[in-house]
């Protein structure tokens, strides 16, 4: 065998064993999205990624270590998604309504992600609660900083806003519809408030 094919079967084992740790992460989130983390079995997830337990165990140590990497994982994939709402080049009203109408849509479309972290803080699992909220830092930090560099362009045409009081409040008005939503609060869906949410912040500014 020369180098090439060595070289080839060594970047398909790669792409393949990358393929099964997606495929365990997807069932692990599927399984833990319905049952919750106290609940959830190594068992069950092996038998939902159709690998035997001994599988599972080759790629991640235990349930807590397959949890954060289910919630980091989605994490990266909504820090991806904000950072290419960001890198888009449009007016900072279009950017700020991009932001939240990506945020409440999310929200409404992951109930159970968000049961998942309440699972997590208000339970005594131990060491759990820190390593997640480590990641939910990084999450914090996006929209912060995402929020701040809107209302920085929008003071160019207009110097009327706080950035700092802006990246606090919007991300608390946002957090709050989500709790509401998680514990059956709200008479409307999350995306029902999208253009009230941004008329609050514009003020006349706002054309719906």
């Amino acid at each position: 065998m020369n180098g090439n094919s060595i070289s080839l079967s060594a970047g398909r084992k790669e792409r393949e064993l990358a393929q099964r740790r997606e495929a365990i992460l997807d069932a692990a989130q599927e399984v833990f999205e319905s049952v919750g983390y106290a609940s959830a079995s190594m068992a069950q997830i092996a038998a939902k990624a159709e690998f035997g337990v001994g599988t599972i165990y080759q790629f991640f140590q235990g349930k807590h270590e397959l949890f954060s990497e289910v919630i980091a994982r989605s994490i990266e994939r909504y820090v991806s998604s904000i950072n290419h709402i960001v890198s888009e080049k449009r007016p900072w009203k279009e950017q700020l309504e991009a932001y939240i109408r990506y945020n409440l849509t999310w929200i409404e479309q992951h109930p159970e992600f968000h049961r998942l972290i309440y699972e997590i803080f208000y339970s005594q699992i131990p060491g759990m609660a820190s390593r997640i909220l480590d990641q939910f830092r990084k999450i914090r930090q996006e929209n912060i900083r995402f929020i701040k560099e809107i209302f920085h362009r929008a003071n160019e045409e207009d110097p009327r806003y706080d950035p700092d009081l802006m990246s606090l409040m919007i991300p608390g008005m946002l957090h709050s519809i989500g709790d509401n939503w998680f514990l059956g609060l709200l008479n409307k869906k999350p995306t029902a408030y999208i253009s009230r949410t941004l008329q609050l912040i514009l003020g006349e500014d706002y054309r719906d």
